[in-house]
């Protein structure tokens, strides 16, 4: 059921096949009919806004930053893609169903895309270049005026903040109450360190442990660099062992 609640629209408006306003003009009329299901005005203000917005917004930051943009990387990752990006291969269960499914069916839902796949890459320091490649090359709607700029900066932050005003980052208590992948995981997602500790916890510390500097500074996530503050000296270190650990056995999680 991965797109129950979407329309899978994003193909024919990316390569052009359907015009923007068609679409927009087409919600509206639906939810102006007395027939059917009411739609509420929350609803079609959310969707036109995401075309009528979000779209036309990535593809001013494209037309007016490229062909720059496409090689920035504002926290300097280095790090090679894990090869269960290309397989699935991987006890994650997250990440072993969002892959799976975009692998198969070339599609999954932005949140998907953003907390799951893009969140476990900012975490564990991918080179956005290679990011980016992966993005572009599994997903149908990855026409790349639309994929750079959310890769690049929604997802990776890689520009520094210019799209985004925060990097989108996440422990594992994140992932797990906004769906039920952490019911079927072999790595346990309130534990923080040991041999079943779910990765993304301690990438996550140690990601805000890394990037300190640059985080204290951001009203949206500076919070979390004072919750990495008090804790005690032991519990941080271990966090870091911990990430490191599972930084150098990534392509086995």
């Amino acid at each position: 059921m991965s797109s129950l609640f979407h329309s899978l629209l994003s193909f024919a408006l990316n390569t052009k096949m359907l015009h923007p306003m068609e679409v927009i003009q087409a919600a509206i009329a639906r939810a102006r009919s007395a027939s059917g299901q009411a739609v509420s005005i929350e609803q079609l203000e959310g969707f036109v806004r995401q075309i009528l917005g979000w779209r036309e917004y990535m593809r001013g930051i494209y037309w007016a930053r490229m062909p720059d943009y496409a090689s920035l990387n504002h926290f300097g990752h280095t790090a090679g893609l894990p090869d269960f990006y290309w397989t699935a291969e991987t006890r994650m269960n997250c990440l072993h169903t969002v892959i799976s499914q975009s692998l198969t069916q070339a599609y999954a839902h932005h949140i998907q895309r953003l907390m799951i796949t893009g969140n476990f890459a900012l975490l564990a320091g991918i080179d956005p270049d290679e990011v980016d490649r992966w993005y572009l090359g599994i997903y149908m709607d990855a026409v790349q005026w639309v994929e750079i700029v959310n890769t690049r900066g929604m997802s990776q932050y890689a520009d520094g903040g210019l799209v985004a005003t925060k990097p989108y980052i996440s422990s594992a208590n994140y992932i797990h109450k906004m769906s039920d992948y952490c019911d079927r995981c072999h790595y346990r997602w309130r534990i923080p360190v040991g041999t079943r500790a779910c990765p993304f916890n301690s990438f996550y510390w140690a990601f805000v442990h890394r990037h300190r500097q640059t985080l204290a500074g951001n009203p949206r996530v500076a919070m979390m660099v004072r919750t990495w503050d008090r804790m005690s000296a032991g519990k941080r270190d271990a966090l870091l062992a911990q990430a490191d650990h599972y930084r150098a056995a990534l392509n086995t999680l």
